[in-house]
């Protein structure tokens, strides 16, 4: 497991959920079902990219492993990137793919490197999601990668789901940065 990864976990919960206070301006980008990559491409004008932070076999916490319905040794591949828009860092992203699923067209998952998942995700006409989740973040959880440049104190909002691709799954967490949030 890498050095700079934090442990605490945010807590999830469904997104649709009432009770949610979501911010007006990022409600829309929370709740959408669709591809945020192709969101994120449109909204960056076509000025959007994959910064790859980590991509290598590690564990997952224990609400991930709970949300991918796997025992808790399961090794698993993390990829944790920065989708950028305009040069900026707008979102962190974290995917977990169960060793056990790496096999078919998942395969390609260990060699996208700066790719964009979500298109390969949403490329698949066999490709089911479970509902999204959705969580406040702050400093005090450690979800973030350790080289995000972010203030001491920071509050943020993030979303994931569990993807299935011939019946294995994978975990797709979003967490919303300050840079595409002053872009709205």
């Amino acid at each position: 497991m890498p050095t700079n990864y934090r442990q605490r976990e945010p807590l999830w919960r469904p997104a649709a959920q009432k009770s949610w206070q979501l911010p007006r301006d990022l409600a829309p980008w929370i709740l959408d079902q669709g591809s945020l990559t192709a969101r994120l491409q449109a909204h960056s004008q076509g000025q959007f990219e994959v910064q790859l932070l980590n991509q290598g076999w590690g564990q997952a916490r224990q609400s991930e492993l709970l949300a991918l319905k796997c025992p808790s040794r399961q090794k698993m591949l993390v990829r944790e990137v920065i989708l950028k828009g305009r040069g900026e860092s707008w979102v962190f992203a974290r995917s977990l793919v169960p060793y056990t699923s790496l096999t078919g067209r998942l395969k390609a998952l260990k060699y996208l490197d700066n790719k964009p998942l979500g298109a390969l995700l949403f490329q698949d006409p066999g490709m089911l999601r479970d509902p999204l989740e959705a969580a406040a973040i702050g400093a005090e959880h450690e979800y973030l990668h350790s080289s995000l440049d972010l203030p001491e104190q920071f509050a943020l909002w993030g979303r994931r789901s569990v993807f299935y691709i011939d019946k294995n799954p994978l975990l797709v967490s979003e967490v919303f940065l300050p840079d595409f949030l002053a872009s709205l």
